[in-house]
């Protein structure tokens, strides 16, 4: 059973699904709609407190208005202050014209009413109300609390101003208003808001509009100056539903985005799978390849050698010309066999090899005049730069020959009419670098990508195994292989090699 469909791999993959998605995305979704929620409530917030203040500012006008009203009119009765009858008359058509008071009054500086636009039964003294004391110690428009009236035995408040002649009050003019009617003409104002406004003992005086106690609300309060009273505007605020479909909506969005992100890491964790079992395969490959090398290698040598013998000694008993073609034939044949004999050999199990420290640059200029011979044989013009730095590197000096000369050998055959070949030496930190460039015949790239593998060519007579023997002598040094080629422009291959430290 494979290890990817083991039980165990499959709880490994559904925990690694819940650290990559599932929680991921409720974290983000639950923190996006929680601060989705708070600036929604701050809205709330900013919408109550205008409702709060914009009826604050109507009752405050109202008061105000009332006030100067009451005081123009105590301005206009001191003419009057002697006639009783003249002042109940225009206290009346007052309270007819103007629909704001609810009673008009007239008392003494004692507290009696003389003077009342209400039907009254019994006399009503008001001294021991605090703002008529106010009104008399102050000389001031003084507001009530409200309170009980005792001429109406409504739920009104009392606006008292004195009358005030030659520096002393001779009376208080009373206005009382029905706290309904003002909740009356709040109620025509307010729309989805609820207002409650209350006294300092926390009494409801008002309370206008309606709210959903159910519902989350947002509060703001706001205090009229001209009276000890406090106006609460409250909002049903949608931030249970806001928080619901906003985590709906940014769950979906996150967990769309986080499952391509898991299906992304599960597509490379395939490919990586898929090039490691094709390492793999292919080491498995070249094992087998090395095996069958080692174990056929010199029985095939063995029967080739004394083909070789027997060949010699015919092409010497039968000297004419069509047998000496023939005989020829068979020792290039033979010749060739024993070349992929040894390049098999290569590809086995490795061999102790007694390594030795050497110059690239010496091994290159050994090998220079096979490569010059080459190329002027096939009109190639060649050229070879060596660095002036030392280059030691640890190896077996005909390994590292062969694999020059078999690049070069590829390059000048991919030049059939002609080129120019390249090859340079340097020194790039602590490694040596080898580059056999061409302008030849270059590959596509599906044929660069099978350039490495075993027994691929694109030669009639090739076996193969060139650039795989190149690529396992590289590595067995700790070094790197690299081609790069472009159709019909040329190939540059770059050999790495370690510098031996002495």
């Amino acid at each position: 059973m494979s290890l990817f469909h083991t039980p165990k791999f499959n709880f490994l993959k559904i925990i690694l699904y819940i650290l990559i998605t599932i929680i991921p995305t409720l974290a983000i979704s639950y923190s996006l709609a929680q601060n989705e929620v708070e600036e929604t409530e701050q809205q709330y917030k900013i919408k109550a407190q205008e409702y709060a203040n914009y009826h604050a500012m109507n009752i405050e006008n109202f008061l105000g208005e009332t006030i100067g009203r009451l005081e123009m009119l105590a301005t206009a009765l001191k003419i009057h202050h002697n006639n009783l009858l003249n002042i109940e008359q225009i206290l009346i058509e007052t309270q007819e014209k103007d629909s704001r008071f609810s009673g008009l009054y007239w008392a003494t500086p004692s507290g009696d009413l003389l003077i009342s636009t209400n039907p009254t039964t019994t006399q009503v003294n008001v001294a021991d109300r605090s703002y008529f004391q106010e009104v008399l110690a102050t000389e001031n428009t003084s507001i009530s609390g409200a309170h009980i009236g005792r001429v109406t035995g409504r739920f009104i408040i009392t606006i008292a101003t004195p009358i005030i002649e030659s520096g002393k009050a001779h009376g208080v003019l009373m206005a009382s208003l029905r706290i309904d009617e003002i909740e009356a003409a709040m109620r025509q104002l307010t729309k989805e808001e609820n207002i409650k406004v209350t006294d300092p003992s926390g009494q409801i005086l008002i309370d206008v509009g309606k709210v959903n106690s159910e519902n989350r609300t947002v509060h703001y309060s706001f205090d009229i100056s001209q009276v000890p009273w406090t106006v609460t505007a409250m909002l049903n605020s949608a931030s249970k539903n806001i928080f619901h479909h906003t985590f709906i909506q940014y769950m979906i969005i996150f967990l769309t985005i986080t499952n391509i992100l898991f299906l992304l890491a599960q597509n490379l964790l395939l490919r990586k799978k898929v090039i490691k079992e094709k390492e793999q395969t292919e080491l498995h490959k070249l094992e087998l390849i090395g095996n069958l090398a080692a174990s056929t290698a010199h029985e095939i040598r063995n029967p080739l050698t004394g083909i070789k013998g027997l060949v010699k000694l015919l092409s010497e008993e039968h000297s004419d010309k069509k047998s000496q073609t023939y005989f020829k034939v068979i020792q290039q044949e033979v010749d060739r066999i024993n070349v992929i004999v040894s390049e098999l050999l290569v590809l086995g199990k490795p061999t102790a090899y007694a390594l030795e420290t050497c110059n690239a640059n010496e091994i290159m200029k050994e090998i220079e005049p096979i490569i010059h011979s080459e190329a002027n044989f096939m009109n190639v013009q060649l050229s070879i730069h060596y660095t002036d730095k030392q280059l030691p590197i640890s190896c077996v000096k005909d390994h590292v020959k062969q694999v020059v000369l078999n690049l070069a050998k590829n390059s000048l055959q991919a030049m059939p009419y002609g080129g120019k070949l390249t090859i340079t030496t340097e020194k790039l930190a602590n490694t040596c670098v080898i580059t056999v460039v061409d302008n030849g015949i270059g590959m596509q790239k599906e044929q660069l990508n099978q350039a490495f593998n075993p027994f691929y060519t694109l030669k009639k007579d090739g076996s193969g195994l060139g650039l795989t023997v190149c690529k396992r002598i590289i590595e067995t040094y700790n070094g790197h292989i690299m081609i790069e080629s472009v159709p019909d422009q040329g190939t540059q291959v770059e050999i790495t090699l370690p510098l031996s430290i002495e």
